[in-house]
């Protein structure tokens, strides 16, 4: 289950009147790449030696499609889509080089169904003593 608990700090709106919290759940561990490899070998019985190879490949071929600029689809997890950001377009057609004008480019994620099911399911608890005073 989702622990969420008040940020360490509120913010007091600029009417000075009202005030919000962020919350936010508690830091919890990562999970381990061979921790998930280890799972994925229980669970269809195959040589963990395997499984690697095959993530990893993936791994790879979804990074090689995102460098092109396409997205990627994940049938019950997610799509991955590479975003440009870039300058304002009275600055991007003053620039000689159009590509100066890219700020960043960032990969959104969009879950599907499935995984937001499972994200649903979990819920949340609000547990006070968690709050900084």
């Amino acid at each position: 289950m989702l622990i969420v608990r008040k940020a360490k700090k509120k913010i007091v709106r600029p009417d000075g009147m009202h005030e919000a919290w962020i919350y936010q759940s508690p830091a919890q561990p990562i999970i381990p790449f061979q921790d998930l490899i280890d799972e994925c070998c229980v669970a269809c019985g195959e040589h963990p030696a395997k499984t690697t190879g095959v993530v990893r490949a993936m791994v790879d071929r979804i990074a090689m499609y995102l460098t092109m600029g396409r997205a990627v689809q994940i049938d019950g997890i997610g799509t991955l889509k590479p975003v440009i950001n870039s300058a304002s377009a009275s600055t991007a057609e003053e620039l000689d080089e159009p590509t100066i004008a890219i700020k960043g480019v960032k990969v959104r994620f969009y879950p599907h169904a499935p995984l937001q099911e499972a994200i649903a399911k979990n819920g949340y608890e609000y547990q006070p003593e968690l709050d900084q005073k």
